[in-house]
């Protein structure tokens, strides 16, 4: 089969069924995140030919932010979209209640993925592709980010919650190109979403303002980011696995044990603290806010019981254990 960087769009379906025959088993549920745009209704079009023969069960799921007045008629046409092709289809409303300072994009991602996560599939896919992990890193790097948010995306990756979502991505290594090609090649039809065009959003002033301009000077830049974050993907599990290890012995009954925090290097100690934070679905603080963090466990007196707070939680030193408390709901 033709490299992705060579792909023609009719070998799109092609290029998709191999890597779906790599991640999912026959039987395994797939559900679509549908916005209505081109790209998710191009990946709707192809799932729909791949499900018989591939004996995997779709669906597909809207997520409507009510941001844009359009909101309610992107979600119609999905559901017109989906019955067209006889797909079991879910629009769901959230609403995001936006405190100043808060980022409308976070907001509208962490709604979606708690929608996600509710979903009754093995797999969420989505038609995230080559152009939107370069976007994504390069967000990322101007953000400060370490080596976890700058390996961006993955084909396969887990999110860290209860229900730990897999999240699929066939299109990653495709240009959008590509996709729109397909789409214009197959007749389909899609929604426009206005607020793609305003660059007062980070990712849409570099979609529009600083991505045409690379490509211009390095017109292979979307292969080489991804290749960047597949290396920093690859350092990113190392760090994993040397967490993994410390673990074995600084953690004991899902506690963190001071002492042990204080027999590593400031660099291990952050690295443990970090995948230990995760693994209990806790959020990630900023980087500055880590190394305060760290600071306070592992430098205040023996006797001292330390209790900061965390996103809906605390994180709380006591005996010479890190222990995390959760906000319970409050008795009916």
């Amino acid at each position: 089969m033709a490299s992705s960087k060579k792909l023609l769009p009719s070998d799109l379906p092609a290029f998709v069924e191999a890597k779906l025959k790599t991640w999912v088993q026959p039987g395994r549920h797939l559900t679509l995140a549908l916005s209505g745009g081109a790209d998710s209704v191009a990946l709707l079009d192809i799932l729909a030919q791949l499900r018989a023969s591939l004996h995997f069960p779709l669906s597909a799921v809207h997520v409507n932010h009510q941001i844009s007045p359009n909101a309610a008629d992107w979600a119609e046409f999905c559901a017109r979209l989906c019955a067209g092709y006889g797909i079991p289809f879910r629009a769901v409303r959230v609403d995001l209640k936006r405190q100043p300072g808060e980022s409308l994009e976070e907001l509208a991602r962490d709604a979606r993925h708690r929608v996600f996560a509710e979903q009754q599939a093995n797999f969420i896919v989505l038609a995230q592709h080559l152009d939107d992990q370069a976007e994504t890193l390069l967000l990322q790097l101007l953000r400060g980010a370490g080596a976890k948010g700058l390996s961006a995306m993955g084909e396969l990756s887990t999110q860290h919650s209860a229900l730990r979502t897999n999240f699929l991505r066939p299109l990653l290594d495709i240009p959008r190109r590509t996709i729109l090609d397909y789409a214009a090649l197959r007749g389909l039809h899609w929604v426009e979403d206005e607020s793609n065009a305003d660059i007062s959003y980070d990712r849409n002033y570099l979609r529009h303002r600083v991505m045409p301009e690379l490509g211009k000077r390095f017109p292979s830049y979307r292969e080489t980011f991804a290749r960047t974050s597949r290396n920093l993907a690859e350092s990113m599990q190392l760090m994993d696995d040397l967490a993994r290890l410390d673990c074995a012995n600084a953690v004991a009954n899902g506690n963190l044990r001071v002492e042990a925090l204080r027999g590593l290097s400031g660099a291990r100690a952050r690295n443990l603290l970090r995948y230990w934070l995760a693994e209990s679905g806790m959020p990630m603080p900023p980087a500055g806010r880590l190394e305060n963090l760290l600071q306070q466990l592992c430098s205040a007196r023996d006797d001292a019981q330390v209790r900061i707070a965390l996103g809906d939680a605390a994180i709380r030193r006591y005996r010479g254990e890190v222990h995390i408390e959760k906000k319970t709901s409050a008795p009916l």
